[in-house]
């Protein structure tokens, strides 16, 4: 009956449209499986889950991204429902003591200072998202640096909604000093390196025979805002040019045939499969939505299609699997099995891919004032409809592109009535909704 931390963190973001009550259940549940020192357990068994009694993880079991899934989760909630309560609401630590919602988020944050390595960047520990990649206790995960700046980012914000001023600037000088080492020891000139091993052996780098450059760092440097724009432009550019492939987008490149399996257990894999070089489904989403932020809306849709089981629909033969279901990873050209999918329904591919189509292709995203409108679609596109449920309220939404571009409003009305920028504001909404869109 367990539930792994990072995965059901993860998971709670593709419900909390549907189900925000039982959602906000379970997310309270994740947070009672933090302990007092800002990491979190493994694993949650919630039939036996006493929170204030349970043994913490030894210090060697714990994984260096499991709590700042919080970031992604947390504020979502608040932002679905509009409760900005529940960051006051207090929940017990797994071990000991109790604080509320946004005193665990800066334990989280404090998990990572704590335990940062020679490069001021978050110690791998036991394992960060990849757990093939063997960086020691002390070596530094790049991945989770960036997870940190916008876990800071979010902490910023949350801070100033709960007019905590000196919370908020505690968060801007760590986040300061935090993008310095991004700069100084992540940026690899073209790409953003993978991480440091624990005797400065580096992953991800131009420098590296095999892993050149892996797909995480590129994404979420522009998820959480770290890259510079020329920074962000070349890196993605990077990634279409090397690890973008008919089938999706691969982990890293080239994979490892040479590297010592004790240093990256991916070279245990064949070329092409998992970790090793081949198309990891969890991390589609993450490319996809890069992607939007930087306004490139035709590349986006590629990358979607590109993985989406229903573009098999007529490849059955090379795909292998169900049509209607993500699986965890797919065969890269570096395997004679291209295309061949694997593994279906265990994946976290899910949540990512929904809030990619509906949050940032489709752009319909919840804010905690109202709704958020900032498509990024292909440029073919003439027009497209959602019907939103939000707080009670029904939105019906009509965009229309007539001068086909990707990105950008050029109005919005509701029910009639011009909207300033391209927010929504709740308390302006009627039960029942016509939203009107005109792209730029």
């Amino acid at each position: 009956d367990g539930l792994g931390y990072r995965d059901t963190v993860q998971d709670l973001l593709g419900v909390f449209h549907a189900i925000p009550d039982e959602a906000r259940e379970r997310l309270e549940l994740m947070i009672t499986g933090q302990v007092s020192t800002g990491g979190c357990m493994p694993v949650i068994l919630p039939v036996s889950h006493s929170p204030g009694r349970e043994n913490p993880p030894a210090e060697e079991d714990y994984r260096s991204d499991d709590a700042l899934w919080l970031f992604n989760a947390v504020p979502a909630y608040v932002n679905e429902t509009g409760d900005i309560g529940f960051y006051r609401k207090v929940l017990p630590y797994a071990d000991k003591g109790s604080d509320p919602v946004w005193k665990h988020l800066k334990q989280a944050i404090q998990f990572s200072l704590d335990r940062s390595g020679a490069h001021g960047l978050p110690c791998g520990l036991k394992a960060d998202w990849n757990d093939c990649l063997k960086f020691g206790h002390n070596g530094e995960s790049g991945f989770v640096a960036l997870q940190l700046r916008y876990a800071l980012r979010e902490y910023i914000q949350i801070a100033h909604i709960l007019q905590l001023q000196e919370e908020e600037n505690w968060a801007e000088n760590i986040l300061k000093e935090l993008d310095r080492n991004i700069q100084n020891f992540m940026w690899d000139g073209e790409w953003f390196l993978r991480g440091y091993r624990y005797d400065g052996m580096k992953f991800g780098s131009s420098e590296c025979s095999e892993g050149k450059i892996y797909l995480n760092t590129q994404s979420w440097a522009v998820l959480s805002g770290a890259a510079t724009p020329e920074q962000a432009a070349l890196s993605m550019q990077k990634v279409n040019e090397l690890l973008a492939t008919d089938y999706g987008i691969m982990i890293c490149t080239p994979p490892y045939t040479e590297t010592d399996y004790n240093i990256v257990r991916a070279a245990l894999m064949n070329p092409g499969m998992k970790e090793n070089g081949g198309i990891f489904t969890h991390i589609q989403g993450w490319a996809v939505m890069a992607e939007t932020m930087l306004g490139n809306g035709n590349r986006a849709y590629q990358y979607f299609r590109a993985y989406m089981p229903a573009a098999y629909n007529s490849k059955a033969e090379i795909r292998e699997i169900e049509p209607y279901v993500l699986c965890q990873s797919t065969h890269s050209k570096f395997s004679p099995r291209y295309g061949a999918s694997r593994i279906p329904w265990l994946t976290g591919s899910a949540t990512w891919t929904m809030v990619a189509a509906s949050q940032y292709i489709l752009g319909i995203r919840p804010a905690l004032a109202g709704i958020q409108i900032d498509p990024c679609i292909p440029s073919g596109w003439e027009s497209f409809h959602v019907i939103r449920r939000f707080r009670g309220k029904v939105f019906d939404i009509q965009v229309n592109n007539p001068n086909h571009t990707s990105k950008g409003i050029k109005r919005i009305l509701l029910n009639g009535k011009k909207m300033e920028g391209n927010l929504i504001p709740f308390e302006q909404a009627s039960p029942f909704n016509k939203v009107t869109v005109e792209m730029a």
